[in-house]
């Protein structure tokens, strides 16, 4: 059976990834502290060329008091659009390992061992240049997009037939595999919270919309992923509905198992590296 699909014998696994996480605000806060308060683990995607102060110290705070229910990852450098997105397009391998690299250093510098080395990409665009660079950085995860439609799942299955990673500029989903051309693991998201949105707005799902997504994506896979910008979530009414996922998910499926990106790499990313981050 394919990595990552449904296997109808293990309880599913989900986790929430929330991006764009550079400065401190009640925004990040409130997601952070509702999703804690239902004992479900949140992972925040850093900006690390855009990171203050004030955020990185909450959130070495947060981490020595929760624990496993706060992962911290980095997302990209700075967020800033060259071309199609941060990386890929016609930005050079060594542009963006300078640019990743130089994201690595402020994260060990302003985390230690506090942040797990998984990357993602504002924008979802990369190129082979970046999979060359998060290969020489040594990075043990990548996660990306992970399209359930049915005409995105055929360029998915073309793309792993052929072992490829990507097909011209899209990504190939090797969701739970070594994504080709690299020894990196790949753990996708699935499930994104907003649509249309742009770097200051975006419209939140519906329960009954994101809760059809959910169907759709649990049937084909076991492991998956939800995406969240905390700016978005600025109501009360939006806080409530990310408890309401959290609170229907468990109903639908009670065995629901709420993950980080180590845990999962741990449980079924390659023996010999996966022991190593234990």
């Amino acid at each position: 059976m394919q990595a990552g699909t449904a296997s109808g014998g293990r309880p599913p696994i989900t986790f929430f990834r929330n991006d764009d996480v550079n400065e401190l605000t009640p925004e990040l806060i409130a997601v952070s502290e509702r999703l804690w308060s239902l004992d479900v683990p949140v992972i925040h995607a850093v900006e690390p060329g855009n990171l203050t102060d004030e955020c990185a110290s909450w959130l070495n705070e947060r981490k020595a008091e929760h624990g496993r229910l706060l992962e911290i990852t980095q997302h990209g450098y700075n967020h800033v659009r060259h071309d199609r997105g941060e990386f890929g397009g016609k930005r050079s391998s060594r542009e963006q390992y300078e640019d990743l690299e130089r994201g690595m250093r402020i994260m060990d510098d302003r985390f230690g061992d506090r942040w797990f080395r998984c990357i993602s990409f504002p924008y979802e665009h990369y190129n082979r240049g970046t999979l060359r660079a998060i290969e020489d950085l040594g990075y043990l995860v990548i996660s990306c997009r992970r399209d359930t439609d049915f005409s995105a799942a055929m360029l998915q299955h073309l793309g792993r037939m052929t072992k490829r990673g990507q097909i011209g500029s899209r990504h190939v989903s090797h969701h739970l595999a070594i994504h080709p051309g690299t020894n990196t693991f790949a753990v996708d998201w699935a499930i994104d919270f907003t649509e249309n949105h742009g770097d200051t707005s975006g419209e939140i799902r519906t329960l009954s919309r994101l809760m059809n997504r959910y169907e759709k994506t649990s049937s084909r896979q076991d492991v998956f992923g939800w995406r969240l910008h905390h700016r978005y979530l600025r109501s009360e009414a939006n806080l409530d509905l990310l408890c309401e996922v959290v609170e229907e998910l468990r109903n639908r499926r009670p065995e629901i198992e709420f993950r980080t990106y180590k845990e999962i790499f741990a449980a079924f990313g390659p023996r010999k590296l996966s022991l190593a981050t234990r």
